[in-house]
């Protein structure tokens, strides 16, 4: 506390000594127990204050020790020894004066060691005060120093801040626009601010940026008060941009500190600086990624390091042993590269499912793949197969127990298949009988097996689809005769004065009665379980079906063939919460309730834009009916189902129009199936005309345009894909509507050609067809090339429409979000056309994608894309052309003929209902 005090008196007395009074000071002059000496006086415009004995005396630029001294000599006259202090009493103001944007002045007195930076936190100046920040000027002595301040407001200091002083002017220019956007730091412009300007179309008004002196990865971008930080260089290759607004201030920092990139596998990639203390080594650097842990290593590849120059210095993975010797130059680039992913799908009796991954070092072959998945029995080495990308089929025991092994490829999809020799035994031990590899595959052994008394059996029956042979017990046991069997061969064995049925087919049993009970078909039925008739199928004697719902008698060893009914199954797909292949049991009704019931339903829901519309059922390649979704919904309509019936249901687009104009936000507004498609809905969808906004809308449909004056008390009808004007400025903009329905306003100066306007919003060269309104007429124009744009001229407040592409389409199905016709552009690709079609549904199986070229009787190529979903690399992604079909299965097992049945319901249905064929 005490050295606290000390500090303070030791600053008042230094303030005390420095300070000179001042015209308009007011000083106070005490001297002890003298009233008549004592007074307090204001320092007069001349510099002077009155005084006993001494008239008027100049104190101005004196210090109060000065002043003290001189009035203890006057005193001194008539007092011995007189006590005398003097200070000031109140400060006069001390003004600067600010000019330009801000005009006054301000006195800073009561603000010691002001400089210029505290005096804008005073006044609490931002960015957003409309001063030009690189334009500021000190006025002092007659001398003008220039300032660039906006540093200040990004890194808290300038270069040099200087210290105000009594009487300097500054001058704070106001912006020379009022809509303007500004760049500074390493780079600087004042650019007057037009709709459609973008951070990129800022960029290339500035000289190239000069990476030596600005730090343009890490950019420092300011809209309506929000600050992110941009990579230009993104900005300016063009895989990255972000629209403008007034007032939008772009900061390129000046290159000052020491860093370089470390990306690929480390786990924090990104700008990692060094102080000037730090060596800038490989070890630090990739410490500052989070570095590589030791079980990782085996990962790394190589070490690439990209100089400034462009040169690059490729490293072995074995120098990260002596990673803290490596010296890395300042902004270069470290990438760690990782050993590509090595990987494939496996499924089937194997222990492990699912995506293998393969270790650096790790032979890519079957054989290692077998090894580290594992079968689930003996029987799968030596009687099952293995099936390679659903084309090369091998046996297993020539790859586990053989030298037979195959090399793999990335993203291979491999089934294990395994079935199971088993035979059907009725009678004797009736059931499901399976015969491991090392047992005989004949008859003799099954009869062996079954312990069978040759002379307690009446015979044995080998049925075998519709033929059936008869075979003495007592041969098959001596091994008089050698009968092979296949799988689900049914064995029958007749006991000798059984009193039984025996059935076969779809149920294997053997159905014994009492010897005085009666033995009839509905018994029969009963001991084994089919209560339920609708189970089956039909029921065969001697090739003759039987009337299942009679009790009729049956003779004791009859043999009855059993046929159950087969589930349906029914494949939906379109706008629905789910799609894919149902079953209806027995028991199910197939109809269309059931069918969505069992899918998650239909979408419809009032608060929703888009629906689910129309149903189509087709069947055997044509559409038999059609229906409502929303009545099917309701449950006014429904309709039965066939085995291998294709369900379709399409979307139903929302009502929509296009809004521009003043304080109103300017898009494209969609209403939901619930909402009046009128114009006071719109009004209060956009959340109102705010007041000072002028009322006079504009709406131009396909037939006319109408201007009029909106109030609350009138209302219309809108017409879908309308436009809506609410008094924009029609004296200088053109109003774009993209092919995707994007809405756009591109502003011109003065008139110019539509080629001009379609390039100032990028629209692709591809685009032929277009609708120019002006006014209440309409023009439809068909260019063989975009270049003959240029001969149409474009004036402020015309609409031009981008109706098509030229006739150039390919269809992706399958598993996208949304399915359909596509067109294509020059170069797409099947990535691309994914892209443009939803991209891929949870179910997809990005590594099996089928391109059938040129339709469905094209050759399919099979096109890996899993890297699409994993961040991985993709090898091949070919260019479509007219007609080719992209099909994303769900399935990675299936063939691509397999799949021929579903595309060719899409493409009948797709070719039925688009408008692109019609």
């Amino acid at each position: 506390m005490r050295r606290s005090l000390l500090i303070l008196a030791l600053l008042v007395c230094v303030l005390s000594f420095s300070y000179t009074v001042r015209v308009g000071d007011t000083i106070a002059i005490e001297v002890f127990q003298q009233p008549s000496f004592s007074r307090t006086v204001k320092v007069a415009f001349d510099g002077t204050i009155p005084y006993p004995y001494l008239g008027n005396v100049r104190v101005a630029g004196l210090t109060v020790d000065q002043i003290k001294e001189m009035i203890e000599q006057i005193v001194g006259r008539f007092i011995r020894e007189p006590e005398v202090t003097v200070y000031v009493l109140e400060y006069a103001p001390m003004y600067v004066y600010l000019q330009g944007a801000l005009n006054r002045a301000i006195d800073i007195s009561n603000h010691p060691d002001l400089t210029l930076t505290k005096l804008f936190s005073l006044l609490n100046l931002t960015l957003d005060s409309g001063i030009d920040f690189e334009n500021v000027q000190l006025v002092r002595d007659a001398k003008v120093q220039r300032f660039n301040v906006l540093s200040f407001f990004f890194e808290g200091k300038i270069e040099n801040d200087v210290l105000l002083k009594e009487g300097d002017k500054i001058h704070l220019p106001p912006l020379k626009y009022e809509k303007t956007v500004q760049v500074a730091g390493a780079h600087s412009l004042i650019e007057k601010y037009v709709p459609g300007l973008t951070l990129r179309t800022l960029l290339l008004k500035l000289d190239a940026l000069d990476e030596e002196k600005a730090v343009i990865e890490s950019a420092q971008l300011s809209i309506d008060g929000e600050t992110r930080t941009i990579d230009l260089r993104k900005v300016l290759d063009g895989s990255f941009d972000v629209p403008l607004k007034p007032g939008a201030f772009l900061y390129i920092p000046k290159r000052q500190e020491r860093y370089v990139y470390v990306v690929g596998f480390v786990p924090e990639p990104g700008l990692k600086t060094f102080t000037s203390q730090e060596r800038q080594t490989l070890a630090l650097a990739l410490a500052k990624a989070g570095g590589i842990s030791k079980d990782d290593e085996k990962w790394v590849e190589k070490i690439l390091i990209k100089m400034p120059d462009g040169t690059v210095q490729e490293l072995p993975s074995s120098v990260l042993a002596k990673a803290h010797e490596i010296e890395v130059p300042n902004r270069s680039i470290v990438e760690i590269v990782k050993h590509p992913e090595f990987y494939v799908y496996i499924q089937g009796a194997v222990n492990r499912k699912g995506r293998i991954d393969f270790e650096p070092g790790e032979k890519r072959t079957l054989k290692t793949l077998i090894d580290k998945v594992g079968l689930e029995n003996p029987n799968v080495e030596w009687e099952g197969k293995i099936r390679i990308n659903n084309t090369l089929e091998i046996d297993l025991k020539d790859v586990v127990h053989g030298d037979k092994d195959i090399a793999l490829s990335l993203g291979d999809s491999i089934l294990v298949s395994y079935e199971p020799f088993i035979v059907n035994v009725v009678g004797a031990q009736t059931g499901v009988l399976q015969l491991n590899h090392y047992e005989p595959k004949t008859l003799n052994y099954v009869v062996k097996r079954l312990s069978v008394q040759p002379e307690s059996i009446e015979s044995v029956l080998l049925i075998r689809g519709k033929i059936t042979s008869t075979h003495d017990p007592s041969q098959l046991v001596k091994d008089q005769i050698e009968v092979p069997l296949q799988r689900f061969d049914t064995v029958l064995v007749k006991e000798l004065g059984a009193n039984a049925v025996y059935l076969i087919g779809d149920v294997s049993s053997y159905v014994e009665f009492k010897l005085n009970e009666p033995i009839t078909l509905q018994r029969v039925l009963a001991k084994v379980g089919l209560n339920d008739l609708r189970r089956i199928e039909k029921i065969i004697l001697d090739e003759k079906p039987l009337d299942h719902s009679q009790d009729l008698p049956i003779e004791r060893g009859t043999i009855l063939k059993v046929e159950l009914k087969k589930p349906i199954q029914v494949t939906a797909m379109g706008y629905l919460k789910n799609t894919g292949r149902v079953e209806f049991n027995y028991h199910e009704t197939a109809d269309l309730k059931t069918l969505f019931a069992k899918l998650g339903g239909l979408i419809i829901g009032p608060e929703l834009h888009y629906v689910s519309d129309k149903i189509f059922i087709m069947r055997d390649n044509t559409i038999v009916a059609q229906y409502d979704a929303q009545k099917v919904f309701m449950g006014v309509e429904n309709a039965m189902l066939e085995d291998n019936d294709f369900v379709y249901v399409t979307v139903k687009e929302p009502n929509q129009v296009y809004v521009f104009g003043k304080g109103v936000p300017n898009g494209l507004v969609k209403f939901t199936h619930a909402e009046e498609f009128d114009l006071r809905t719109l009004v209060g969808k956009i959340g109102g005309i705010k007041e000072g906004i002028s009322r006079k809308i504009t709406i131009v449909t396909e037939k006319s345009v109408e201007t009029f004056v909106w109030d609350e008390y009138a209302n219309r009808a809108l017409t879908n894909n309308s436009i809506i004007l609410f008094d924009v400025d029609r004296e200088n903009y053109v109003y774009l509507i993209k092919a995707d329905g994007t809405p756009d306003m591109v502003y011109i100066d003065q008139n110019t050609t539509l080629y001009e306007v379609l390039m100032k919003a990028g629209v692709d060269k591809n685009y032929r067809k277009i609708e120019l309104t002006r006014g209440i007429e309409k023009y439809s124009l068909e260019l063989k090339d975009l270049a003959q744009a240029r001969s149409y001229v474009v004036k402020a407040g015309d609409v031009v429409k981008i109706l098509d592409v030229p006739q150039n389409f390919a269809y992706v199905l399958g598993e996208v979000n949304k399915p359909g016709i596509i067109k294509l552009t020059e170069g797409t690709t099947v990535l691309q056309a994914i892209i443009q079609s939803g991209y891929f549904t949870n179910k997809a199986a990005a590594s099996s994608v089928w391109l059938y070229k040129g339709g469905i009787d094209g050759k399919p190529i099979r096109v890996n894309l899993a890297g699409a979903i994993g961040g991985g690399r993709i090898e091949y992604d070919p260019i479509l052309e007219n007609g080719d079909i992209v099909f994303v299965p769900s399935d990675i097992f299936k063939t691509a003929l397999e799949w021929i049945p579903v595309i060719n319901n899409l493409i009948v249905f797709y070719n039925n209902i688009s408008e692109l064929f019609k």
